[in-house]
């Protein structure tokens, strides 16, 4: 998903019931949603080349970036 999409839905979730927007931020664990945490940080900008063969992803200051973690 690209980021203006995964706006465009928060934004239209604010609208249609804008209390949400006090609601806390979570994140699921697994597809399955076997266990949930909140989301403590702030978005950051990343270098991903193989997401399949990057599983201690860390920020890339020194490359162009290419995706957006969310926590």
């Amino acid at each position: 998903m690209k980021l203006q999409e995964y706006l465009d839905n928060l934004l239209l979730m604010v609208k249609d019931n804008p209390k949400i927007a006090d609601f806390e931020v979570i994140y699921s664990h697994d597809d399955e949603g076997n266990e949930f945490q909140k989301v403590w940080m702030p978005p950051s900008l990343m270098r991903i080349d193989d997401l399949s063969q990057d599983r201690n992803l860390e920020p890339w200051f020194d490359k162009e970036y290419n995706a957006i973690c969310i926590n």
